[in-house]
């Protein structure tokens, strides 16, 4: 025991109003659990293809304020900045991964604002710099180059691509196994079937250790 209390999913769920709990869920879930929650609420995969953290060691859970740009136009992402709040996570979606929209000096900005982390569906560059910043940055390709800060996308609009729809104010999970984004309305729900299947495999892992097999464990 490490003198800290347990704390249950209704627990959690008491706390979902406010901004200092999403760093507690953090800790607790992982990517799997919860994509594994959203398949009996989703008629829709809520992974972010291609997308990886530029570190393994990079997590993040966040609310998301969105942007809509070119991959030649970094500038929207400033703006972003600028309207994000403390805890926020930025999700950019480009048209192309042809030029970097995000990297050190957006990064260092966003950091030194409080910002969460970035998701860039593109490209990103600067990537040791990034590192050494340990910025969160999560992202789809990495190139050297970058266009200009024209500043003509969009920030806080829905984002669609392939069909799906990611609104500002949806909540996103990253770590190493890659990125979910989750309807906000169905935040709280998710959550709690998350936590239940972590519990759930915690069990089935002390079967495990017990000597029981894993496929009379799951065929039970």
């Amino acid at each position: 025991m490490d003198g800290r209390m347990e704390i249950s999913p209704e627990g959690l769920l008491k706390r979902f109003s406010h901004q200092e709990s999403f760093s507690l869920w953090k800790d607790k879930l992982s990517t799997p659990q919860l994509s594994d929650a959203l398949k009996d609420l989703l008629d829709y995969s809520p992974v972010i293809p291609g997308i990886k953290p530029l570190k393994d060691e990079y997590k993040i859970l966040g609310k998301i304020i969105t942007v809509q740009t070119s991959a030649y136009d970094w500038g929207t992402a400033l703006d972003a900045i600028d309207l994000a709040e403390k805890g926020d996570i930025l999700f950019i979606l480009t048209d192309g991964d042809d030029s970097a929209v995000w990297g050190e000096l957006t990064s260092k900005t966003a950091q030194q604002k409080g910002i969460a982390g970035t998701v860039v569906y593109g490209a990103v560059r600067d990537v040791a710099a990034v590192k050494k910043l340990d910025y969160p940055v999560f992202a789809r390709s990495i190139v050297p180059n970058a266009g200009k800060p024209l500043g003509k996308g969009e920030v806080n609009v829905p984002l669609e691509y392939g069909g799906i729809t990611i609104n500002p104010g949806d909540v996103v999970l990253g770590d190493d196994c890659g990125v979910i984004v989750v309807p906000g309305e169905l935040f709280r729900e998710a959550i709690h079937k998350a936590l239940e299947i972590k519990e759930g495999e915690k069990e089935i892992i002390e079967r495990i250790e017990k000597g029981h097999s894993l496929s009379s464990i799951i065929r039970q």
